[in-house]
């Protein structure tokens, strides 16, 4: 159903449990094709050196699998500033970016203020692709507002499947986002945000969600590995 698992935590971001080799070896024990390293921006405690090494050095394949060179980025401020290292001339391959409760979120603002933070964050990043967990319950945002952007902007909003384990996701909001998405065309982007070896590569409780509406009806980019590339504007 699934072949790209496109956010993923390493040892790197501190709350990670593995090693970049070991999650090599996981997604292929679990049937993936690709999956994307994101581990999170600095302001979480990922050293700077870990992203420049990986955008100059990583290989794209690794023991046959795809390996996408990413971030997950935190949204800083209400004005939608990221904490996203830059090297000129070595682009990440995929860009997340979600709210987390540190910075000028380290309580939640309200409903107003993250949903403006977000939008701000795709109109002032155009190389952002997905909105990681956009129903976190401790920072809420207006879905009618942010899939009106995510359609403008063709940026993915994430169903988050270790958020739904880990009861971190507002699940009466899901049903109302997904069909707001399916109305506008949204894409969408089912991933594990695997942080230990059991949450990476599954994708059961996000999918159940997705399966009352109907799976196939869904601009559901990282369905393959082909798909996942064409959505990022990437070579195989």
């Amino acid at each position: 159903m699934i072949e790209c698992d496109l956010h993923i935590h390493s040892l790197r971001s501190s709350c990670g449990f593995h090693t970049l080799i070991e999650i090599v070896s996981i997604m292929r024990e679990k049937g993936m094709r690709g999956f994307a390293l994101t581990d999170h921006g600095v302001t979480l405690g990922t050293p700077k050196n870990h992203f420049s090494v990986m955008l100059r050095r990583l290989p794209r394949v690794i023991d046959g699998i795809r390996v996408l060179k990413g971030v997950e980025s935190s949204v800083l401020t209400t004005e939608g500033e990221l904490d996203l290292p830059e090297f000129e001339g070595y682009p990440y391959e995929i860009i997340l970016a979600g709210l987390h409760p540190h910075a000028e979120f380290a309580e939640n603002r309200g409903v107003v203020e993250n949903t403006s933070a977000l939008i701000k964050a795709m109109r002032r990043y155009p190389a952002l692709r997905c909105i990681t967990h956009p129903n976190y319950m401790s920072l809420p945002a207006d879905m009618d507002a942010l899939t009106d952007a995510a359609a403008e902007y063709n940026v993915a909003l994430e169903i988050n499947n270790s958020h739904l384990r880990n009861n971190k996701a507002h699940t009466e909001g899901i049903p109302r986002m997904l069909e707001l998405m399916l109305k506008k065309d949204v894409p969408v982007m089912v991933n594990s945000d695997g942080h230990v070896f059991s949450e990476m590569g599954e994708f059961d409780q996000a999918l159940s969600f997705l399966e009352p509406f109907g799976v196939d009806r869904f601009r559901l980019v990282n369905r393959t590995l082909e798909s996942t590339l064409e959505f990022l504007g990437l070579e195989e």
